[in-house]
């Protein structure tokens, strides 16, 4: 027997079959524009001629219990405007036809590309949007710099690296910045000499190679200062990308410093936010090829100073914020004087120390490979960080053999307190003398990258003398032993 379906069933599947057949259409209006702007202006960040901002986002909302019909959504400069514009997926100068349901709203996405030559200028545009007889407004506003663009015209296919030759002898001008692609070459017997307040904008995977017997001069009569420093950095400038690491350096990481390299000077340079800093490269010898004076090294993803037995000096310098080290040495020879690591990274968990020197490696078929550190000096310095162990040190397995000299004086050093895990003893007078263990320096403020010390901050008075003696100025300028002895670290104590 067939068996009959309640009547209910008939009456709900009737109810809605009629609900959807009897939905309300909805009317699109375009008598009015009753919308409203996330913003009356958009201001896209200064951008380089010739190259692509990011994008900004204007949201628009219908606030009608209605429908809206805009007859046309566009840019006030029509066809020849910088700007480019992408209404709820269709990309142009002008869209037409743009529909907005009752209580509902839309993106509309801008970015621009200058083309203009000019050295600086603020370009202006609008969007409009105009629907039965009515016109709205949203304006456009962003700041374009012009600069010198060095495109690579070379590659060594082994090793995936676009390159150019940099002018070989030369001073770069200063008068607009410089934007690089690829590496920059500093060729064999070919100098490179950067002057004071020049900026250095390097796209991602970008940077400087100085080849043997080639010398990098950054500011080297020390006429620059902390405030008028030589700008290494990405070629984002939105400030959203001030504090981001990781944004340029490529295989050789920033700035390569072969072995063979000769006589290169930084001072007074400000270089930020790539993936390695800088990196010195195999130099077998006693004297430094590499000078680092009253320099600022923040935010590199793995390493700020790399030293693959490498040889440098380095003096009132500050090295910090770094996703591994702030220094790293596999073997080589370094000295550093009135110099502050200080390791506060962030981004992810870190487990490394702010400075590590090792002399040995194991290759890829697990043999020890020895790298000997013949000098790795600290004097009047400070190395902490947010890790209990922000100093390692690791001798080869005594089988093994290798050297591995290393000196502490007068120096602020953050290490574990337990000392069966610290590997190194602090109380051997020969190595450490007159050290601060696991005091607090009392940075003005980590966050912001201030690294001076406050009026409490037991670096204070406390470095060595005859250091002062030789390098009487600090980072910013300042004299030394201010009303008292010399402070540890790159930053004298003063109350301003």
């Amino acid at each position: 027997m067939k068996r009959r379906q309640p009547l209910t069933v008939y009456i709900i599947i009737a109810v809605l079959l009629g609900g959807i057949s009897c939905r309300k259409e909805f009317i699109f209006n375009n008598l009015n524009l009753d919308i409203r702007f996330s913003a009356d202006t958009l201001y896209l960040d200064t951008i380089f001629n010739g190259l692509n901002s990011s994008t900004r986002v204007l949201k628009v909302f219908n606030n009608a219990n209605e429908g809206i019909l805009i007859e046309k959504v566009a840019l006030a400069r029509g066809e020849e405007s910088w700007y480019r514009l992408n209404v709820n997926g269709i990309s142009g100068k002008a869209v037409e036809r743009v529909e907005i349901g009752p209580r509902d709203s839309m993106y509309i996405f801008v970015e621009i590309t200058p083309l203009s030559n000019a050295l600086e200028l603020l370009y202006v545009d609008s969007i409009l949007f105009s629907s039965g007889g009515s016109t709205r407004y949203v304006h456009l506003v962003s700041l374009v710099s012009d600069a010198y663009f060095h495109f690579p015209d070379r590659y060594i296919p082994q090793f995936g690296l676009p390159y150019s030759l940099a002018p070989c002898n030369t001073t770069l001008p200063n008068d607009k910045p410089h934007v690089i692609y690829g590496y920059w070459v500093i060729d064999s017997l070919c100098t490179l000499t950067i002057l004071p307040g020049t900026r250095l904008h390097f796209h991602s995977g970008s940077g400087i190679w100085v080849y043997n017997g080639g010398s990098l001069k950054v500011d080297p009569d020390n006429l620059g200062s902390y405030d008028n420093p030589v700008i290494f950095e990405g070629d984002r400038l939105e400030p959203f990308y001030k504090e981001i690491p990781g944004q340029w350096g490529g295989a050789l990481g920033g700035i390569f410093l072969m072995g063979g390299s000769i006589d290169n000077v930084i001072n007074n340079a400000f270089i930020k936010n790539g993936t390695i800093g800088i990196v010195l490269d195999s130099l077998d010898s006693p004297d430094p090829n590499t000078k680092i004076t009253n320099t600022r090294l923040y935010n590199f993803s793995r390493v700020g100073l790399l030293g693959g037995f490498g040889s440098a000096e380095v003096v009132s310098t500050v090295v910090a914020n770094c996703g591994l080290y702030c220094f790293y040495a596999l073997g080589g020879r370094y000295s550093f004087t009135f110099t502050t690591f200080a390791n506060y990274w962030n981004q992810n968990a870190r487990s490394t120390p702010a400075v590590a020197i090792t002399n040995f490696f194991e290759d890829i078929n697990r043999n020890i490979q020895i790298r000997d550190i013949h000098k790795a000096d600290f004097s009047s310095c400070i190395i902490y960080g947010s890790n209990n162990q922000e100093l390692g040190i690791l001798r080869a397995p005594s089988a093994n053999g290798g050297v591995l000299e290393y000196f502490f004086r007068n120096s602020l050093l953050r290490v574990d307190p337990d000392t069966s895990k610290r590997g190194f003893n602090v109380s051997n007078p020969l190595v450490f003398q007159d050290c601060k263990i696991n005091l607090n320096p009392r940075f003005r403020d980590v966050s912001q990258n201030n690294y001076l010390p406050d009026s409490l901050s037991p670096v204070i008075d406390q470095a060595f003398f005859d250091d002062a003696v030789r390098y009487p100025l600090d980072i910013r300028g300042k004299f030394r032993s201010n009303g008292g002895l010399p402070d540890m670290g790159a930053y004298e104590y003063y109350e301003n």
